[in-house]
């Protein structure tokens, strides 16, 4: 049985503003077009996030109505003692490690599909369209497909801090306080997956290279 966390314990940190007050208030308050505006601010990132860690649109999409749903009930509980953001996120990451500990338990991961995609247009790591050729497309899908494949192959810890850092470009001590770690931690982990993450990389390119030949 998963353990439920108390979430009003999670807001540690930098105090919110003024103007987050105000709008944290009327979360409170029960207003509709303040949880619409939360939905609309953080349903891309929490998704695109959850769908890295799992590596499935369905699973994903099915944890983002879970963290949403802690959010509104726990909004009472918010003290304000850090970022709204950080607290969304120390809830976002407690409720995708419980799914990822729960799933991988039952499934093991498949490969990666080109076509799989939390939005239908790819596979959750984007890039610029620029019209470019058929040959262009198929090699920015492998690309994709290669990050996404270094992605899984490492540790739950430290996808969590690639995920935060060089995705969703969160600061040093914003992931230490999402993820409930020191921020000396942080940088160990980091420094860590991005080599690991440079090694499945690198192995990739150097496969491509052979097939160019």
């Amino acid at each position: 049985m998963r353990r439920e966390i108390a979430y009003n314990d999670l807001d540690r940190s930098s105090p919110v503003t003024a103007e987050e007050s105000l709008f944290i208030a009327r979360l409170k308050a029960n207003d509709d077009a303040a949880y619409d505006e939360l939905v609309r601010t953080y349903n891309a990132s929490i998704f695109h996030v959850a769908y890295r860690m799992l590596n499935d649109s369905a699973e994903a999409s099915d944890v983002v109505q879970e963290i949403f749903l802690k959010v509104f009930r726990n909004i009472n509980g918010f003290k304000g003692e850090s970022a709204l953001k950080t607290w969304i996120f120390r809830i976002a990451f407690s409720e995708i490690l419980n799914r990822l500990r729960w799933w991988k338990r039952r499934y093991r991961y498949s490969t990666v599909s080109l076509d799989d995609s939390p939005n239908g247009n790819g596979n959750g790591l984007h890039v610029a369209d620029s019209k470019p050729t058929p040959e262009e497309v198929l090699q920015s899908k492998e690309q994709e497909s290669a990050i996404q494949q270094a992605l899984l192959k490492l540790s739950h810890d430290h996808r969590s801090i690639v995920d935060l850092r060089d995705i969703e470009g969160f600061s040093y001590c914003e992931i230490a306080d999402v993820l409930g770690i020191s921020i000396g931690t942080v940088k160990s982990r980091l420094a860590r997956a991005r080599g690991d993450l440079k090694q499945s990389l690198m192995r990739y390119l150097s496969v491509q290279r052979l097939h160019e030949r």
